[in-house]
């Protein structure tokens, strides 16, 4: 046989090991609780691996991946391993997994793992728990999840490390930081959480999941007997919750109560009416939507809306508050708002609303005309005089509006995020410009732009020397 024949026959001979998969675990037997890595082993330059997400009843932890790479003479060979981290409890058979390699498909051989209970600890020496409030709950109720897990107080312990909590579609809040305390002859370590479920359906909550380093003497190169930690880990059972929706396309679930305060009640025109609205919750107020305030003839400015949330013996509350300041020219009426929610203890939608409230105004407008009219018959003006004048009157009242919402939002912070302290620099502009407005159609105008600019969201260039200039003139 011919030299290539005998490379040809060597290749085929070789290919078909290549191939094959393998299978294996870092140790065996290993400890309950330990964590376990099992490698899958492929040669080939394509491989799709499994997705593996428990073995044996025991979940998968962590995934990775690593390529090795060498030559068998000038033919270069690739070598892929999958590596699957678990802690099984018990001894297990692994199956068979399935795994494609250069298209064909290839199995591992089952494996049996053996899982021994560590002679230093029993099974009462550390435990973990996961404890759910109930386990049927509407879309949006809370449900508290508490983890404990126990140590025997005799034992070393060096440090205890609570693992992520898995789930999905559930807005969760941690309310509590971990909690020790004494329990017998045990130390027990707590944390608390409220789950709010974001979608009808069956869904699991866990397992919860401890790292535990326990103390173990070792010697070190020189002889010497030293500590170093030893990490085991403890898994809970998982819970399953069953996630009901929520009738008539409401949105909060649990008991609400809403009022709201003007004032004052009873002002001048142009100024300001401060209203507050505030919804108090039994229940979780995330998904609260306030309605808007739309009031004809009315200019409303809002505020960034203020939450706090509470929890104790239990019990979740919520507090949800905004402030409007509304501005008119006339009598107005505050209309009710509506909060709809359902009542999970009697299972029925309730709705609770303010009541309407009054704006009465003074006559100042009745007292301007009054007084303009008095003013006509004085003094005998002509025409475009008397239209100037008005236009004076009112560039006055739009100066004393935006002296008054000036004032009213230091220090606030409005719903389109901007503070107006930061342009404090035309606000004093404008307070030094108002008691001239009604003698100067020059600082008439120039004050109507500064207040488009700080109210109004345009942007009118502003000549700081032509403001100086004018400044001067007036005061001289």
């Amino acid at each position: 046989m011919s030299i290539r024949g005998k490379s040809l026959w060597l290749l085929l001979l070789i290919l078909p090991l290549y191939a094959e998969v393998t299978a294996r675990v870092d140790e065996n037997p290993v400890i309950a609780s330990e964590e376990v890595d099992y490698e899958i082993e492929a040669v080939g330059d394509r491989v799709e691996f499994p997705k593996i997400e428990s073995i044996g009843g025991a979940k998968v932890i962590s995934e990775g991946s690593r390529r090795v790479e060498w030559f068998e003479g000038n033919e270069s060979v690739v070598k892929w391993v999958q590596v699957y981290s678990f802690t099984p409890q018990k001894s297990i058979t692994i199956p068979s997994y399935k795994v494609i390699v250069n298209g064909k498909e290839e199995f591992t051989k089952p494996l049996f793992l053996q899982v021994k209970q560590d002679p230093r600890f029993g099974k009462k020496d550390f435990w973990i728990e996961l404890d759910v409030s109930r386990k049927e709950a509407y879309v949006g109720e809370s449900v508290d999840v508490v983890i404990r897990f126990r140590e025997k107080r005799d034992i070393s312990v060096m440090s205890v490390d609570f693992m992520p909590l898995k789930y999905e579609n559930f807005w969760v809040k941690r309310i509590t930081g971990r909690k020790r305390y004494r329990e017998g002859d045990y130390l027990v370590h707590e944390v608390r959480y409220l789950f709010f479920p974001q979608k009808k359906g069956e869904f699991t909550i866990g397992p919860a999941r401890v790292k535990v380093a326990v103390t173990k003497k070792i010697r070190d190169a020189f002889g010497f007997i030293v500590q170093q930690p030893q990490w085991i880990i403890l898994a809970s059972k998982s819970m399953r919750l069953h996630v009901k929706p929520l009738p008539d396309n409401v949105k909060l679930v649990g008991s609400f109560s809403i009022r709201t305060e003007a004032s004052p009640k009873k002002v001048e025109t142009g100024k300001p009416v401060t209203l507050t609205v505030r919804v108090d919750a039994r229940g979780n107020i995330k998904d609260f939507e306030p309605p808007s305030l739309h009031i004809p003839g009315v200019t409303v400015y809002s505020e960034v809306p203020e939450v706090k949330y509470s929890y104790k013996d239990g019990v979740y509350d919520s507090i949800w508050k905004r402030e409007y300041v509304l501005i008119a020219d006339r009598p107005f009426i505050i209309p009710s708002f509506r909060v709809r929610f359902f009542d999970p203890e009697k299972r029925e939608v309730k709705s609770v609303s303010s009541a309407p409230i009054s704006i009465d105004m003074t006559d100042g407008i009745k007292q301007l005309q009054e007084s303009e009219v008095l003013s006509k018959s004085s003094v005998q003006k002509s025409t475009s005089e008397y239209k100037d004048y008005i236009l004076v009157v009112f560039g006055f009242a739009a100066g004393m509006v935006a002296m008054y919402i000036a004032l009213l939002l230091r220090n606030r912070r409005w719903r389109n995020g901007r503070s107006y302290l930061n342009k404090g620099g035309e606000l004093q502009m404008l307070q030094q410009l108002l008691p001239y407005v009604s003698d100067s159609k020059e600082a008439a105008q120039m004050a109507e732009n500064i207040y488009a600019n700080l109210f109004e969201g345009r942007a009118v260039k502003m000549d700081r020397r032509k403001y100086e200039k004018l400044m001067k003139k007036l005061r001289g």
